[in-house]
């Protein structure tokens, strides 16, 4: 039975070169990476290795381009959706630092930071309380990526931590 085979995508950040480049090949038994951009080969404690999360988005309007893209780890991103409680429309944002979970086993959000618009929700209607399930600072230190139901139209990618250090200060 045929099955497909998932090859990891890396990029790696050269913070000598200040050069952002997609890994061309990783050579375990040399330590070393080869860049796609220039091709030049680097021992791999030089650099920093970023894996692809299998996810797409955007980049912020910010960035002249329109293009889908992956979404790597020490990407900073926005995530949008909407909710309708209790029949009132929210637009909710998180954003924060990607990054693999203290287990090194599922993709988080790392710090995360919630905010959402929209209509004034009431704490009650006709005596009947609205339980709203509004994350506390414990819930936004680990956010998996697995609970969200996402298409890259719903993923903002803001910049990563190595190009872009002021959007740890967003996250």
């Amino acid at each position: 039975m045929g099955g497909r085979v998932m090859v990891p995508k890396f990029r790696a950040w050269a913070s000598g070169e200040k050069l952002m480049s997609d890994v061309e090949y990783i050579n375990f038994a040399s330590e070393t990476v080869v860049l796609t951009d220039t091709m030049d080969c680097f021992n791999i404690a030089d650099v920093e290795l970023m894996q692809s999360t299998g996810l797409k988005g955007y980049m912020d309007e910010s960035y002249d381009d329109s293009e889908e893209k992956d979404v790597f780890s020490g990407d900073v991103i926005d995530i949008f959706w909407e909710e309708w409680p209790a029949g009132f429309y929210q637009e909710n944002h998180m954003v924060g630092v990607v990054s693999l979970d203290k287990t090194g086993t599922a993709w988080v959000i790392q710090n995360a930071k919630y905010s959402f618009d929209g209509e004034s929700i009431p704490d009650e209607i006709d005596g009947m309380k609205i339980s709203r399930s509004l994350p506390d600072e414990e819930d936004l230190a680990e956010v998996p990526l697995h609970g969200f139901d996402f298409s890259s139209d719903d993923i903002t990618i803001l910049g990563n931590i190595y190009e872009h250090a002021e959007l740890l200060k967003v996250s």
